[in-house]
């Protein structure tokens, strides 16, 4: 189903006439049938609708955490793009750096976004890489918001995504961790306090620590904060990591080789990408999708995670305390209790 920014851009298909176009992180798959009489590459940040949109389109998909000319199967620059707002203001002002930068001169650039997401205030963002701002249109509760884009007379240099990333040392149980992050990643430029609850249980010498043995999955790893830190306090055990933001497997990576440790890092929608078994899964799972709230992404987790949890394997999560997660977790776990209830959190522990 097309989401309403999709459904708003389909009221101006014109723009795509003039030559090959960009959508940017879309919010849905089905948008690249809707425009199939044009000429449109799909640039991904999220492992979800890229994988969705890879399976049905006619149309090139790239999936990365930023993107340049040389990913395009034209090797030449974009007429226009069209970015979907993300949640994160800086993750937007990062992303028309990068996209500004592959469109011609004089090319177009828009923003579309729902109103409640903040779309109204994107116009001094698309000054800095162009003139004539303008919204040229608006329903559906959403705001599709347009610059010309101007090349600088002398070459600037190319855009680089390790100049808006962070690292932040933090002190995880009185070991000290280096962590990267990256504006619309989850834990950028602060230690989540559900995190550390959840960390928390997994002290230096305790038994959760000392137990840990063999395949562990940090599911929805963010900056990569708990699985870093898992494999640096227990060499016993193997980290696989996975998320569906591309800019959150680029910050996990780094926070890997900040701290000279080994794991593996994936991209996947849920669990899908995710092969073989584990013995366990530890997670701060998601609860939002944008800027709505989702509680199926983590149902369907706990489900899967019990598939590809070995015998007498754990899953261990953190949630806040509204979250309806402990029925889930009962309805496919052979034991599921709650460790830790705060004010504000629930850590839960489930065995196989």
């Amino acid at each position: 189903m097309l989401s309403l920014p999709s459904q708003l851009i389909l009221r101006n298909t014109d723009l795509f006439s003039a030559g090959h176009w960009a959508l940017v992180n879309p919010t849905d798959c089905e948008i690249f049938a809707e425009l199939r009489e044009f000429t449109v590459t799909g640039l991904h940040q999220f492992h979800d609708v890229y994988s969705q949109s890879e399976n049905t389109s006619k149309f090139q998909q790239v999936f990365a955490p930023s993107f340049n000319l040389e990913q395009l199967k034209s090797n030449t620059p974009l007429n226009g793009a069209i970015i979907y707002l993300p949640k994160a203001k800086q993750q937007l002002e990062m992303l028309i750096a990068n996209i500004a930068e592959m469109i011609v001169d004089g090319g177009q650039l828009l923003i579309v976004g729902e109103n409640k997401a903040g779309i109204k205030s994107v116009g001094k963002l698309l000054e800095k890489v162009g003139e004539n701002v303008n919204k040229i249109d608006g329903a559906k509760h959403c705001g599709l918001v347009c610059v010309e884009v101007k090349r600088p007379e002398k070459a600037a240099k190319p855009f680089d995504i390790k100049k808006y990333g962070v690292v932040r040392t933090y002190s995880v149980n009185g070991k000290e961790l280096k962590v990267f992050s990256l504006p619309g990643v989850f834990g950028h430029k602060q230690f989540d306090p559900g995190t550390q609850l959840l960390l928390q249980q997994f002290e230096p010498r305790s038994d959760k620590l000392l137990n840990l043995k063999g395949q562990v999955l940090d599911f929805a790893c963010g900056t990569g904060i708990i699985g870093t830190y898992l494999a640096l306090m227990n060499q016993k055990v193997k980290v696989t990591m996975s998320d569906v933001s591309a800019l959150a497997v680029y910050c996990a990576e780094r926070t890997l080789s900040l701290n000279s440790v080994e794991g593996k890092v994936i991209a996947s929608d849920g669990m899908k990408q995710v092969d073989g078994t584990f013995d366990h899964v530890v997670s701060n799972p998601p609860f939002h999708t944008g800027v709505h709230t989702n509680y199926t992404i983590t149902q369907q987790f706990i489900a899967q995670a019990h598939k590809q949890t070995r015998p007498r394997g754990t899953l261990d999560i953190v949630a806040n305390k509204f979250l309806p997660y402990s029925e889930a977790m009962n309805a496919v776990y052979f034991r599921a209790k709650t460790l830790v209830s705060t004010n504000k959190f629930n850590i839960y522990e489930a065995a196989k």
